[in-house]
């Protein structure tokens, strides 16, 4: 993997830690210092396990808000892991939402689990959703979780809990406000906000410490989003590639097309050019030689046209 993506996930996932970390003080100020002192061990040791790959399923579970398959399922999804193991493409385990919404159809989490939507399962059972476009999902998932850097994917997200739940909730307040004149616009100028905080920090009387840690927060809800983008693209870019050179190329298509409408068009042209990249270096099937039969004695020289 590329080192400029390691380092893009890196500008994404240190400062929401921080912030995280930040935001877990704050919320925990009541603890005495020995309280403190704990949390913070408990959630290094907790992020250490996780970093190992153990207790993987039951965080996955708690992170992803996903639970296991039931019996009827897995009996749908079987056909799809079938061809999933044949493409190389599998999923070392498979997990479904509890909430059904509209976002991406599988979601990698962790280092070898992904998690699908119920709305996935249900498309393939009512046959609205070929077998084909399930594999196709979560193939792709699969290939960012091996192209992405998934190993440290769970404890990065333990250390960023706090903050994304602030984040989360933000946003939630900002949509339900939406209606109001300039709403959005105010979103967007929260720059503007910390400014005036910081300044306002390091007046007479006021907190130097507290106008920091407002900048702070407020710079990193932009670089963060803005690094985990770039990261998501550039690892999109890649599963894209090699999904489309197992032969998933148009079940591929379709998926970019209904995730972006008119804004896939670069990205259709990389999924077709990756196509046609694998049927280039395709060999071409050896010809049948000519064979030599011998039938009551005679020689009877036989091609390939005349076994048609």
């Amino acid at each position: 993997m590329r080192t400029s993506t390691k380092l893009i996930r890196l500008c994404a996932v240190v400062p929401a830690g921080l912030a995280g970390s930040f935001v877990a003080v704050i919320g925990l100020g009541f603890l005495p210092g020995a309280g403190l002192v704990f949390a913070f061990l408990g959630t290094l040791l907790v992020s250490l396990v996780l970093a190992c790959g153990w207790f993987e399923a039951p965080a996955a579970r708690i992170f992803g808000c996903a639970r296991g398959l039931r019996p009827g399922q897995r009996a749908v999804l079987e056909p799809t892991l079938a061809l999933l193991e044949k493409l190389d493409l599998a999923p070392g385990r498979v997990l479904v939402r509890l909430d059904d919404d509209a976002r991406l159809p599988a979601t990698p989490i962790g280092r070898r689990t992904v998690i699908v939507e119920p709305w996935l399962v249900q498309g393939l059972y009512e046959r609205r959703l070929t077998t084909e476009d399930a594999a196709t999902a979560i193939g792709h998932a699969v290939e960012s979780q091996r192209v992405g850097p998934s190993r440290f994917d769970l404890a990065a997200r333990l250390w960023a809990l706090p903050w994304t739940l602030v984040f989360v909730v933000v946003r939630q307040i900002a949509r339900i406000f939406s209606w109001v004149p300039a709403g959005g616009f105010a979103w967007h100028l929260r720059i503007v906000v910390g400014a005036i905080v910081v300044f306002q920090g390091f007046q007479p009387g006021g907190d130097p410490a507290i106008g920091i840690a407002a900048g702070v927060l407020v710079a990193i809800s932009y670089v963060a989003p803005a690094a985990d983008r770039a990261w998501r693209s550039v690892v999109q870019r890649d599963a894209d590639r090699i999904v489309a050179q197992r032969g998933l190329a148009g079940s591929l298509i379709q998926l970019a097309q209904w995730q972006h409408g008119s804004a896939s068009l670069e990205r259709v042209q990389r999924i077709r050019a990756a196509a046609a990249e694998r049927v280039s270096s395709t060999p071409p099937e050896p010809a049948e030689a000519p064979a030599v039969e011998a039938a009551s004695g005679a020689r009877v020289l036989t091609l390939p046209t005349a076994r048609r």
